[in-house]
């Protein structure tokens, strides 16, 4: 038997990628709730040591970006990804992600001031990014060594974002 144009094809038809997309958002169900809480307890965080008010009102926002991002890289990416450039499902996710960041920054960024709008920007692809990788095991045309080999790239770039948009975030209140 003899492979044919047509058995190199793989078809990924946006319903079968939006059937998978609530198996990824229930994965960040737990985290989810983990990641508020430290947001709301860190929002609080200040030269004031710690207020409630703050610890809600930035708490808000910082959830906000968190829903943002695994929105963009759970659902937004998956519909759109034969049109998104690139061959990592992270990068496809940062750059609908950072789409998005930068669509709210545009916007908020007279609330927001220069560090905290920095770590918007930082935050919102880098959780974009995290959710598109997680979609990355879960098509037809991804190998377990080339999810292992995205993974131990984007990693730690994603881990190394997000503690800079931490520092900024937190670095805003002390900053004024």
């Amino acid at each position: 038997m003899k492979t044919t144009p047509e058995m190199r094809r793989v078809a990924f038809p946006v319903s079968e990628r939006l059937a998978l997309t609530p198996v990824e958002l229930a994965g960040f169900l737990k985290p989810t709730t983990y990641v508020f809480l430290a947001l709301f307890l860190l929002a609080g965080v200040g030269p004031w040591v710690f207020s409630p008010s703050a610890s809600l009102h930035r708490g808000l926002g910082a959830s906000g970006v968190w829903l943002a991002g695994i929105l963009s890289g759970a659902v937004i990416t998956p519909v759109l990804l034969p049109w998104i450039p690139g061959r990592s499902f992270s990068g496809k996710g940062g750059l609908v992600g950072g789409c998005f960041a930068v669509f709210i920054a545009a916007f908020f960024w007279e609330a927001l001031g220069v560090f905290q709008g920095m770590a918007l920007l930082f935050a919102l692809p880098v959780i974009s990014s995290f959710a598109a990788m997680n979609f990355t095991g879960a098509t037809p045309f991804t190998s377990p060594s080339g999810v292992e080999k995205e993974m131990r790239r984007a990693i730690p770039l994603q881990a190394a974002a997000v503690a800079l948009a931490v520092i900024l975030w937190v670095g805003s209140t002390f900053a004024g």
